[in-house]
């Protein structure tokens, strides 16, 4: 079958040749003038007839268009023929042609006969009249005959069955068959010699542009010493056409790009990124470059081959153009190549430029900041680069979340560990964030999930002693080191991002049950508050009368072991003996260490400790804790004052004073109005704090902890419950309302002393008054009536002293209570000012009845930006100055309805 097709298709090349010859010669005479133009219609439809026949004769591509082969064919016509009837041949044969091609209608078919009339007239020719088997004619100089009988019978043909008329110069043939030279024409040496230097040339040009790429000078193209850049070289340059140069230049910015990212993915020229990323980032721009290197080495392995078909064309001239034609490498096809590389390296160049010197997160955002810029390619390639990147990142993320360690050589992780700080400060200062290192695409909110598992980790293992793996380790090691490119997602929704959320979640959780399970920490927490912030009232009361002895005392006379009794006994006679052991065995009384005129009440407080795990999660807090009892403390120690010295010491001494009531009337009348005034405004402020303020923020704090899923929740929950006590007890106020209260607070401690003197003088004259009346009694009974005028003396200017002290006490207990009137108004001042609206409710509380709003134009002025009040309650309070005990008198209503509408 194979041998009937071999000869079924040499049959076929047989005929083909025949009818080509047949045209070329009918062509050839017709144009030489053997035959008159008048036959070219006819010869043209044999050729279109046999182009219809064999459209396969040329199977390469054709080296013209049909528009360039006519055009030729015209102008070599018109060139060396007769005018006949006044029209040139080129017009006569443009006319035949265009009818005898009407009817083919395939661009192929007509390029193809066109090249084929074309071909019978050109140098070229003899190329495709060897392959067909025909010596070619040359103008007028050759004549061919289809007579193969002819030739063979007259011994001068050469093979191939023609017969040359005439010819200039022959060449030896070794293929003749006869004796004689053969027929081929003689080579123009000095034409092959200048078109082989022409060749010489443009190879060089191009060469030189290819080797540019990669960054090295050549003949034409230099390198600027400073720039970097290529310029052309000022004497081989001449050569070159001005197209060539401008090529030439263009074509070398590639190589200037290639020389930058060259530079920047070298590590001794210190222009590199830093640390494990930096090292990823490099050798990503490494393999970039031999992608580039293998790129430009097909094109020079294009060039060879090239060069090598021009060498092997020239030694196998004689045969088909058809088999020899390859298309050349020139700077055209360059400049068409290189814009994809160019755009590559430019925007390497640009990402490596920007990863200078940088490492770590930082590193990461840099290059994430490329991404997105509305080009796919660059989009694509910026990708590639934060992949490569973020891979050592993906798995020191990995290795903190599933095993708590860092492994960081280089500083460039997002969290850190502080070797300085012990196990004690573990949960909360061991491990912390380095915001810097910390990329642009991890959330702050997802930075610290991560955080908290690694740490939750380190603190089981070296806290609680406890070594238990996340469940699924190995699934989620696989999910996070497998998907790196996740990591930079713009939603995080992605796989990795639920695989950091379910360690987070399950790490979290097995920490919570813990701490909450065997170290009862809610259990502590609500021992804090019912003992450090005075909420178990019962207990407060019994150990503070315990201790009232202890409190009256110098601190420098107090030890701690005599109070331990007393705090064990009032723990016995309370409600807090049901409490958990387990909290009453952290309760303790401590003496701090006592100042100069310290005196119980400044020294002694209350002791909660905390150890193991508790210890390292409550450590932060238990400073707040001391410092919140200071002022509940001191509110109890107010609330003693009054209610066991104060108050009961004016209501025991007022029925024992009745004789002294004429003289003393009016000075105990306003001492009881300023104690009760004083009671007030103690009471409310111990209401306030530990109902509104604790109790109200501790139902809070408990309904957070039921909806907590990690141990943090109840931490952050209990922070805030600290806060929001440390607001309510004025500890994280303004400084102007912790010094008014503290003016209060000195006037209640400096009544009682004045009061115990006040008391004391009225007990004396009372005593004198007494013995006065019994010496009396004595003398009637003795016979003796009435005093001497000296015991009458005596007497009369005792009780002028006595006259004399009462007016004293009033007059300082107007002082008294003119400063605690300013205190009082600063402090309903800054209460009203503040934006909380629950320190607004408590002011107005407190001046329930409007009797300070009465009295201090500021507070009846609007909260609004034209009248802020401000604490400069003294410079522009009027009616302060008398206070409410002064001896002189108020202003009448009218007066304060005129002060408020002013």
């Amino acid at each position: 079958m194979s041998e009937r097709l071999k000869k079924t298709s040499g049959s076929n090349n047989t005929r083909s040749n025949g009818e080509l010859k047949s045209l070329l010669t009918n062509f050839s005479e017709v144009i030489c003038g053997k035959n008159p133009l008048n036959d070219l219609d006819a010869f043209v439809s044999n050729a279109v007839q046999f182009i219809s026949m064999c459209p396969t004769a040329f199977d390469s591509p054709l080296p013209r268009s049909e528009n360039e082969c006519i055009q030729k064919l015209m102008t070599m016509l018109n060139s060396r023929a007769n005018l006949q009837d006044g029209l040139l041949p080129g017009e006569i044969f443009q006319e035949h042609y265009n009818d005898a091609t009407e009817g083919i209608e395939d661009p192929r078919l007509r390029d193809l006969l066109a090249n084929l009339l074309l071909s019978s007239l050109q140098d070229e020719s003899q190329n495709l009249a060897n392959e067909m088997g025909l010596v070619p004619f040359h103008r007028k100089k050759l004549s061919i005959k289809t007579s193969q009988s002819n030739a063979s019978q007259n011994g001068n043909g050469n093979g191939n069955g023609f017969v040359v008329k005439s010819f200039t110069r022959c060449s030896y043939d070794p293929t003749q068959r006869g004796v004689g030279l053969g027929r081929q024409p003689m080579p123009n040496y000095m034409l092959e010699l200048s078109r082989q230097k022409n060749v010489d040339i443009n190879h060089d040009i191009v060469q030189n542009a290819i080797y540019s790429f990669m960054g090295a000078q050549g003949k034409y193209l230099k390198k600027d010493v400073i720039t970097g850049r290529f310029k052309l070289d000022p004497l081989n340059s001449k050569s070159l056409t001005v197209e060539q140069a401008g090529m030439l230049f263009r074509l070398s910015e590639l190589g200037y790009y290639h020389d930058q990212v060259t530079k920047f993915s070298n590590i001794s020229t210190g222009y590199n990124a830093m640390g494990c990323m930096g090292q990823a980032f490099i050798s990503k721009l490494k393999l970039e470059l031999n992608d580039f290197h293998g790129q430009v080495a097909e094109l020079h392995d294009q060039l060879n081959k090239y060069r090598q078909a021009q060498l092997q064309n020239y030694a196998d001239r004689e045969q088909s153009w058809i088999n020899r034609q390859r298309k050349p490498m020139t700077l055209l096809k360059l400049l068409t190549w290189y814009l994809k590389p160019l755009h590559r390296m430019q925007w390497l160049t640009k990402i490596a430029n920007a990863c200078q010197l940088k490492k770590g997160g930082e590193l990461a955002s840099v290059i994430y900041g490329f991404l997105n810029n509305g080009d796919p390619t660059v989009d694509k390639l910026a990708s590639d680069l934060l992949t490569v990147c973020c891979t050592p990142l993906v798995r020191m993320i990995s290795k903190w979340m599933l095993e708590g360690n860092i492994n960081d050589s280089y500083g460039e992780f997002f969290i850190e560990s502080l070797p300085e700080v012990g196990a004690d400060r573990l949960w909360h200062d061991k491990f912390r964030l380095r915001l810097n290192m910390l990329p642009k695409f991890i959330s702050l909110e997802l930075a610290d999930k991560i955080l908290k598992t690694g740490k939750s980790i380190n603190f089981l293992r070296e806290i609680c002693q406890i070594d238990d793996a996340v469940k699924g380790r190995e699934q989620l090691k696989d999910n996070i080191d497998n998907r790196v490119s996740q990591i930079f997602s713009f939603v995080a929704d992605t796989n990795w991002h639920a695989a950091i959320e379910t360690c987070y979640s399950q790490t979290s959780k097995h920490v919570l049950d813990i701490m909450v399970g065997p170290h009862k920490l809610l259990v502590h927490l609500q021992g804090m508050r019912r003992y450090l912030l005075l909420g178990q009232g019962d207990f407060v009361s019994i150990f503070i009368e315990n201790i009232k002895d202890e409190l009256g005392k110098l601190g420098t006379d107090i030890y701690s072991h005599d109070l331990s009794s007393m705090l064990d006994a009032a723990l016995r006679c309370t409600n807090a003996q049901y409490d958990d052991p387990e909290i009453l065995n952290h309760l303790d009384v401590v003496v701090k260490t006592p100042y100069p005129g310290d005196c119980g009440w400044d020294v002694i407080s209350l002791q909660y400790t905390v150890r193991g795990p508790l210890a390292t999660m409550l450590e932060p807090a238990m400073p707040t804790y001391k410092t919140l009892f200071k002022p509940l403390w001191r509110m109890k120690h107010m609330e003693f004052v009054l209610s066991n010295k104060i108050w009961k010491e004016q209501m025991g001494n007022a029925k024992a004073l009745r004789a002294l009531n004429s003289e003393i009337g009016k000075a105990t009348y306003r001492l009881n109005l300023f104690t009760a005034e004083i009671m007030h405004f103690v009471h409310q402020m111990q209401y306030y704090v530990l109902f509104e303020v604790i109790e109200c923020s501790w139902v809070e704090l408990q309904k957070r902890v039921q909806q907590a899923s990690a141990l943090d929740d109840i931490l952050d929950a209990h922070s805030k419950f600290l806060h929001a006590i440390s607001i309510g007890c004025f500890v994280k106020s303004s400084k102007n309302m912790e010094t008014h209260l503290e003016v209060v607070y000195d006037s209640i401690i400096s009544l009682v002393n004045t009061q115990s003197q006040f008391y004391d003088d009225c007990f004396q004259e009372l005593s004198a008054r007494q013995q006065m009346a019994e010496t009396i009694a004595d003398s009637e009974r003795c016979g003796s009536y009435g005093l001497t005028t000296v015991q009458k003396m005596e007497r009369d200017q005792e009780r002028k002293i006595f006259e004399q002290k009462v007016v004293t006490f009033c007059r300082t207990l107007e002082d008294f209570a003119t400063s605690y009137g300013k205190a009082v108004g600063g402090f309903l001042l800054a209460l009203n000012s503040s934006a909380d609206p629950n320190l607004q409710l408590f002011g107005t509380r407190l001046d329930f009845n409007e009797y300070y709003k009465k009295r201090d134009t500021n507070l009846s002025k609007p909260l609004t930006f034209e009248h802020m009040r401000m604490s400069n309650v003294m410079g522009n309070s009027k009616g302060l100055t008398a206070g409410r005990y002064s001896m002189h008198p108020h202003p009448t209503t009218a007066q304060f309805g005129h002060m408020a509408l002013d």
